[in-house]
C-alpha cells in the first residue's frame, strides 16, 4: 500500500535514481519513496557500456567519479550483491600531432588533480593490448585506475542498499503530473492517489524534459542513437585488456566475457524520439542503422584485425541523453521550489553515477548546491534550448563533441544565432568572427581585410592573435567599443532595493558601477556580478550571458521577506556598450556619470574602473542601440573589440571574472591558505588558455582559470588560484619558484598575489 505521506520522491529507477534514494537513506533521510515506471534499469541504464574513470576533464568531475568507484568496490560486501565492477586500466590513442598535444595536456590536468595517468610508447600499448594496431599511432596516454562494472548489478545493489536503509521502492508505478501550490511541488499523483511530499526529484532520464515540461519547466535534452556491435567470443582475445579509446576514430573497445564489444560516439548524431518517449519503452532497442554505423565498422576492424575472423552478436542500438553544452542537468529547478532535477548524464550516467547520487542527496538535504557544482546547476540552461529545432541540430553535434579534440577555445557550430545583439549586422559587416554564449552570438575578434572570418584552433598559438593585440593596442593608446549586450540584466528598484542588494552580498551598494560578489552559507561564490546605479532606489545587476534564471532563483532565496522591491528580468530590451581608451571620455562627450543623450538616444553613463585604463559603460534601450554606435562612431575611427581582447585587458588588469575565476569552489572571501595570482610567463612560447598546473619548486599548488597570449609585451599571462597548507604569504612568494605545467614545459613564471 502506498503511503500518503513521505519526505521524498525519486521519479525514474535508474542508476542515478537508485543512487539518490541510496544516499538519501544514507544521509537519515529513509522516508524515501522510489517510483518507478516499468522495471529498474529499463530505459538507458541497462544497456550502458559501464566504463568508469576517476580520473575525468574537471575536479568536479574526477571527485564525483573516484567516489563512483570507491562505492561501486564496496557495495557487495555492504548489500550481498555483487556489482561486477573491476579496474583494467584504459587507453587513449593519439594518431595525430593535435591529439598528442592534447594528451600532454590531460597528463598535466593529472598532475594539478593528483590522479594517476601518464604517457606510454606505442610498445607499452601493444603489450597491455596486443590485438590493437598501433602502427599510425604516435603515442598513448595510460590511465591505470580505470575500470568497469555492470549497470544494471550496480543499480540493483543500489536500490538493495536504499531498502536496507528504509527506502521504498516500486516499481511499474508511473507517476501522472505533480501537485503544485504557491509556486513549489507538494506531492505527485498516480493510479494508487495522491502522495504528498517535501521534495520531488525527476530522475527520469530522456522521459525527463517531457515530464518537466507539462510543469512549466524547462529542461533541456534530447536522447540520440547510441550504437555499438558486439561479437561472439573469442579465442584469442587477451581477457581483461585496458579500455581501448580512439577518439580520432570516434570509437572505442572493451572486452566483456572473451568477446569484443566497439562502439562509438560518432561525429555526426541521430536525435531520436524529438516529439515524445513512447509509453512502452522498457528494455528496448532502436532498429539498426548498418549504413550509419558502417563507417565505424570498417574503422574497427582496421584497429583491432581479430575482428575479420570475428562473428558478430549483436549489433545494437539504444538511446542516451544529452544537453546542450555536454553538462548533466541538477538540483532545484528555478520555476519550481523543492522540484529537484537529474538527468542529461551524457554518457556518464554509470561512470559518476554514485557521485552525483552523493552530490544530490545533500542538495536535497541542504537546499543548497554542494561546491563545485555550478556548472552543473539545471538553472544555468537557457529556457529556450527546449525547442524541437534547436534540440535536433544540437544533438546531431553533441555527441561528436565528446570525442572531438578539447580545444581551449572551441565553439559549438550547431543551432546558432538565436539570440542577437542589435549590433549584430554591425558587427558581421566590420568582420567579426562570432562565436556563442548561452544562445547570445557574441564578437570573437575583428579579422583584418583580406583574412578569413574565421579561427583556426590550435593549444599554441593561433591565427587570430595578431587581430585581438591590435584591439588591446588600440584600447591603450585610443578606444575600443565592446557590444556586452548578451549580458544578462536584472532590474531591482524600490524603496528596499538598496537593503535588497545587501541581503545578496552583505554589504550595500558603492557609488557609482561597482562589482559585487554572493556567498554562499557554505563560504563559497554563487556569483560575482555588477551593480549598474540607474536612478534613485534603482539598480542594474550585470552578469554573465545566461545567468538569467539561475539569478533570479537566488535572489528569490536569499532576498528577506517583505522587502519593498521590484525584480524584473529585462536582458532582452537594454544593450550595453562599453568604451575603453583614453579618448571615451571624449568620445561620448561626458565628464560625469549620470543620464545623458547620445546622439538622439537617451542613454545612462558610469565610469568603469575594472580594467585599470579610462573605460565607460553606456546602458541604452535595445532600439536605440544602432544609433548610439554610430553616434560613437562619428569620426569613422572607433574600432570594434571582441571578447578575446577584452579578457585579455580584464586578465591584465587582475579582475577576476565569474564564472570562470570566481566559481563556487573559490572562496567568498580571501583567505591565508588561497591566493588569486597572475601568473606571468617569462616567454611568449607558450599562451595560456587556463587549466594549466601552477608550480611551485616543482609541486603542483594551483591552476589556472583563464589567461591570454601576451598582447601587451609579448608574454602570456593567467589568472588562477594557489593553496598552501602552511599559509601563503609574501615571503612565500618570492623564495619560491614558479613555473607553469603544460606541454613541453615546465616553463618559468612570475607569481603575483592579487585581492578580489
Amino acid at each position: 500500500m502506498m503511503p500518503d505521506k513521505v519526505d521524498v520522491i525519486v521519479i525514474g529507477g535508474g542508476i542515478i535514481g537508485c543512487s539518490i534514494a541510496y544516499h538519501l537513506a544514507k544521509r537519515g533521510i529513509s522516508d524515501t519513496l522510489l517510483l518507478e515506471r516499468r522495471q529498474l534499469c529499463c530505459g538507458t541504464t541497462w544497456h550502458s557500456v559501464g566504463s568508469v574513470a576517476e580520473f575525468r576533464g574537471s575536479r568536479i568531475l574526477t571527485e564525483l567519479a573516484k567516489y563512483s568507484v570507491e562505492l561501486y568496490r564496496s557495495l557487495e560486501a555492504e548489500t550481498g550483491m555483487a556489482t561486477g565492477y573491476k579496474k583494467s586500466g584504459s587507453i587513449m590513442l593519439a594518431l595525430n600531432p593535435e591529439r598528442f598535444m592534447e594528451m600532454q595536456r590531460v597528463m598535466a590536468l593529472a598532475r594539478a588533480y593528483g590522479a594517476e595517468a601518464e604517457m606510454v610508447s606505442i610498445a607499452d600499448v601493444q603489450r597491455l593490448c596486443p590485438h590493437v594496431k598501433t602502427d599510425d599511432a604516435l603515442a598513448g596516454l595510460y590511465i591505470p585506475t580505470d575500470g568497469r562494472t555492470n549497470p544494471v548489478d550496480t543499480t540493483q545493489a543500489l536500490a538493495r542498499g536504499a531498502k536496507m536503509k528504509g527506502a521504498t521502492i516500486r516499481e511499474d508505478m508511473p507517476v501522472d503530473k505533480l501537485l503544485i501550490e504557491n509556486g513549489a511541488v507538494t506531492g505527485v499523483f498516480t493510479k494508487e492517489g495522491f502522495i504528498r511530499a517535501d521534495a520531488v526529484v525527476i530522475a527520469g532520464g530522456m522521459w525527463g524534459r517531457e515530464f518537466a515540461q507539462g510543469h512549466g519547466v524547462a529542461l533541456p535534452l534530447q536522447a540520440a542513437e547510441h550504437f555499438y556491435a558486439v561479437t561472439q567470443p573469442i579465442a584469442d582475445l587477451q581477457r581483461n585488456i585496458p579500455f581501448i579509446r580512439v577518439p580520432d576514430e570516434s570509437t572505442y573497445y572493451k572486452e566483456d566475457t572473451g568477446k569484443l564489444l566497439f562502439g562509438c560516439l560518432e561525429p555526426r548524431a541521430k536525435p531520436w524520439a524529438l516529439d515524445r518517449i513512447p509509453e512502452s519503452f522498457c528494455f528496448d532497442a532502436l532498429p539498426e542503422d548498418l549504413d550509419h554505423f558502417e563507417p565505424i565498422f570498417t574503422a574497427a576492424v582496421e584497429r583491432f584485425p581479430l575482428l575479420e575472423k570475428a562473428e558478430i552478436k549483436i549489433f545494437f542500438n539504444g538511446p542516451e541523453s544529452f544537453t546542450p553544452d555536454g553538462n548533466a542537468l541538477l538540483g532545484e529547478t528555478p520555476e519550481v521550489k523543492n522540484l529537484f532535477v537529474a538527468c542529461g548524464m551524457n554518457t556518464v550516467g554509470v561512470m559518476t553515477g554514485g557521485g552525483v547520487g552523493k552530490a544530490m542527496a545533500e542538495w536535497i538535504a541542504t537546499r543548497e548546491r554542494p561546491p563545485g557544482l555550478s556548472a552543473y546547476d539545471v538553472a544555468r540552461a537557457p529556457a529556450f534550448q527546449i525547442s524541437r529545432s534547436f534540440r535536433h541540430d544540437r544533438t546531431v553535434e553533441a555527441l561528436g563533441v565528446l570525442y572531438a579534440v578539447g580545444w581551449p577555445n572551441r565553439e559549438y557550430s550547431s543551432a546558432r544565432g538565436a539570440r542577437r545583439s542589435p549590433l549584430h549586422h554591425w558587427h558581421i559587416e566590420k568582420r567579426a568572427v562570432m562565436g556563442e554564449k548561452a544562445g547570445w552570438e557574441v564578437p570573437l575578434v575583428y579579422a583584418p581585410a583580406g583574412a578569413e572570418v574565421e579561427v583556426q584552433l590550435s593549444y599554441g598559438h593561433q591565427n587570430w592573435e595578431g587581430w585581438a593585440s591590435e584591439e588591446c593596442r588600440r584600447a591603450l593608446d585610443a578606444a575600443v567599443l565592446f557590444d556586452l549586450s548578451g549580458l544578462a540584466k536584472i532590474d531591482l528598484s524600490g524603496p528596499d532595493s538598496a537593503a535588497a542588494l545587501a541581503d545578496l552580498s552583505s554589504q550595500a551598494p558603492k557609488a557609482g558601477l561597482s562589482r559585487a560578489i554572493w556567498p554562499t552559507s557554505k563560504g563559497t561564490i554563487e556569483a560575482a556580478v555588477t551593480i549598474a546605479p540607474m536612478g534613485q532606489w534603482h539598480y542594474l545587476i550585470l552578469s554573465e550571458p545566461g545567468a538569467e534564471r539561475r539569478h533570479l532563483h537566488w535572489i528569490g532565496k536569499r532576498v528577506q521577506p517583505g522587502r519593498n522591491v521590484s525584480v524584473t528580468e529585462v536582458t532582452p530590451g537594454l544593450a550595453v556598450l562599453l568604451l575603453i581608451g583614453p579618448d571615451s571620455a571624449k568620445i561620448i562627450g561626458a565628464a560625469e556619470e549620470g543620464d545623458l543623450h547620445i546622439g538622439y538616444a537617451p542613454c545612462r553613463v558610469l565610469r568603469c574602473d575594472h580594467y585599470g585604463i579610462d573605460a565607460w559603460l553606456v546602458v541604452t534601450s535595445t532600439e536605440f542601440a544602432g544609433h548610439v554606435a554610430e553616434s560613437l562612431d562619428r569620426s569613422g575611427k572607433l574600432i570594434p573589440g571582441g571578447h578575446y581582447a577584452l579578457e585579455a585587458l580584464r586578465v591584465r588588469a587582475g579582475v577576476p571574472a565569474w564564472p570562470r575565476d570566481l566559481d563556487d569552489q573559490a572562496p567568498a572571501r580571501e583567505t591565508t591558505k588561497t591566493k588569486l595570482v597572475r601568473v606571468s610567463m617569462a616567454s611568449a612560447e607558450v599562451p595560456l588558455y587556463g587549466n594549466e598546473g601552477i608550480l611551485r619548486d616543482g609541486k603542483t599548488v594551483g591552476q589556472t582559470t583563464s589567461g591570454h597570449w601576451g598582447p601587451f609585451n609579448g608574454k602570456p599571462e593567467a589568472l588562477g588560484f594557489i593553496s598552501s597548507e602552511g599559509g601563503i604569504d609574501k615571503g612565500w612568494i618570492e623564495t619560491g619558484r614558479f613555473e607553469i605545467d603544460a606541454p613541453g614545459g615546465p616553463y618559468p613564471a612570475k607569481c603575483d598575489v592579487l585581492a578580489y
